[in-house]
């Protein structure tokens, strides 16, 4: 209830920003509603630039009559969910105690309270995320196909929602095989990792086939990709942004100059009727940011320290709305939390490898952290892209709980699965 109430204080704030469509998905879905299809907003073009799932869940809000506020309010109901899946799967990971606290320190996070007031992806997808490893953190050795079947529809939201995910999947199946290599149970591991790729596969297909049949294309993500890694690797940006002092912005007229100057090269390269082609358009600026990342690798590491930075910063670059001792605050929780976090991640390895489930959690959070950080290296990069990965640090912190202890997890109460023997 507190966590709610916090909430809904924040959401009254910041409600202006309620009325800001940045990245056009409430434009989508107003267009879903008045054109009926998956369109660019206003026209009858089929897109697949923008993921679907969130223009889905805000066509649904207003189908049903709601507008902006119940919007708002669905993603506070939303957030104060995330805090409570996040607490719950600390506490299945350690115990009850511990579990609040966890829950404390999302319900308290600033990106996560600031992002419920914005018409962004981040709210749903970091719900979806702290669902999916309260699931997880549910599994035992008996646990039925069908839990793992969930997983994988609940992943396959996820990449509905934020196409990013994908590189953690990667990491999970490599770690799935190497775990279950090493634990003998390679062909279990196998036949639940087939199980929960059938579930993400079977959500994720729709939007697939829809991109084959109406892009010509089949479409896993989105178009969007090519811009986001261009938009961090041109010459533009490395003067602009990187060669400045920290914190300085790419300022609107500079990137208004850069987006011109980008169509006409694009009518130049492909032509003015491929041009306005989003597939034809996507592979250009990856061919462009490509050759860019190519010659001149020297910038390249430049621009990906100053995104490492960006992404692990512990406090706004550009918030004029918000106190000087407001900013030091949320700087003070950041660091507050990586502290605790690289705490708990040391006491699971020392205390928390002997073959349990709870581990293997464990090292999902890390995989999920790790996919995160190392995608917005590359592609563009600012806090609000770590809103994921915070849930992921609270939960990992739970482990401080053994600091000093010479315990182990089983001896704590917590349930561990012996070795099993080789198939």
């Amino acid at each position: 209830m507190l966590a709610l109430a916090g909430r809904l204080f924040f959401l009254f704030m910041f409600r202006d920003q309620l009325a800001v469509d940045t990245d056009a998905y409430l434009a989508h879905a107003e267009t879903l509603l008045e054109r009926g299809g998956y369109f660019k907003p206003g026209t009858e073009i089929p897109t697949a630039f923008r993921p679907p799932l969130l223009p889905l869940f805000y066509a649904g809000i207003l189908w049903l009559g709601g507008g902006v506020w119940a919007i708002g309010f669905l993603q506070v109901l939303l957030g104060t969910a995330t805090v409570w899946y996040g607490g719950r799967t600390a506490e299945n990971l350690t115990n009850q105690d511990v579990g609040f606290a966890t829950a404390i320190f999302i319900a308290g996070n600033p990106i996560l309270i600031y992002s419920q007031c914005t018409l962004m992806t981040e709210t749903l997808f970091t719900f979806l995320l702290a669902y999916l490893f309260f699931r997880a953190s549910l599994l035992k050795s008996t646990s039925p196909l069908r839990d793992y079947f969930l997983l994988g529809c609940i992943g396959g939201l996820l990449a509905l929602c934020r196409p990013g995910i994908w590189p953690f999947y990667g990491l999970m199946l490599i770690g799935t095989v190497l775990l279950g290599l090493k634990a003998g149970a390679f062909r279990k591991a196998i036949m639940r990792t087939a199980v929960v790729a059938s579930g993400l596969l079977l959500v994720v297909s729709p939007w697939v086939l829809r991109n084959t049949l109406v892009m010509g294309s089949p479409i896993v993500m989105t178009t969007h990709g090519g811009y986001t890694l261009l938009l961090g690797n041109n010459d533009a940006f490395y003067d602009e942004v990187v060669r400045q002092p920290w914190g300085t912005t790419w300022q609107e007229e500079s990137l208004l100059a850069w987006q011109a100057r980008l169509e006409e090269e694009m009518v130049r390269d492909l032509g003015a009727e491929l041009a306005r082609l989003e597939i034809p358009r996507d592979r250009w600026m990856k061919e462009q940011a490509y050759s860019w990342i190519k010659q001149h690798p020297g910038k390249f590491v430049e621009a990906s320290w100053l995104r490492v930075r960006r992404f692990w910063a512990i406090s706004p670059t550009v918030a004029p709305q918000w106190t000087d001792l407001f900013g030091r605050g949320i700087g003070m929780f950041y660091l507050l939390l990586y502290a605790i976090a690289a705490c708990g991640i040391y006491m699971w390895f020392k205390h928390g490898r002997n073959f349990i489930p709870q581990f293997y959690v464990v090292l999902s959070l890390l995989f999920c952290v790790t996919s995160f950080f190392l995608v917005h290296t590359v592609y563009w990069s600012n806090m609000r892209m770590r809103a994921p990965v915070d849930v992921c640090l609270a939960i990992l912190a739970s482990a401080l709980y053994l600091w000093d202890r010479s315990e182990t997890l089983s001896d704590q109460g917590i349930d561990v699965v012996e070795k099993p023997e080789k198939e």
